[in-house]
């Protein structure tokens, strides 16, 4: 499994997770936030191959984002989002040596 897998793993699991736990009571949230993910990732391939500084950038914006929108669910994406942060920067060392 390549590292670049991890946040988005844990994107999934992390909405799948208060699915299962909740008896699928906060199932329409969890849709919502699989077809933000779905398209995150969709677009995220076309637009987002370009610099690694840039994907950290909006790797940082999007955690305010997503603590704002906590109680609608956003902090199930928060462990990816800093995982997304974390690859990026064990990438980038990677490159360097």
């Amino acid at each position: 499994m390549r590292l670049a897998a991890l946040p988005w793993i844990l994107a999934v699991v992390g909405v799948a997770i208060p699915l299962v736990g909740t008896g699928f009571v906060v199932w329409p949230l969890t849709l919502a936030w699989l077809l933000l993910v779905a398209v995150a990732w969709t677009l995220g391939r076309a637009v987002l191959p370009g610099r690694r500084s840039q994907r950290i950038a909006i790797a940082i914006v999007l955690l305010p984002v997503l603590f704002l929108l906590a109680f609608e669910g956003g902090w199930w994406l928060i462990p990816a989002v800093l995982a997304w942060i974390g690859v990026e920067l064990i990438e980038q060392r990677r490159e360097l040596r």
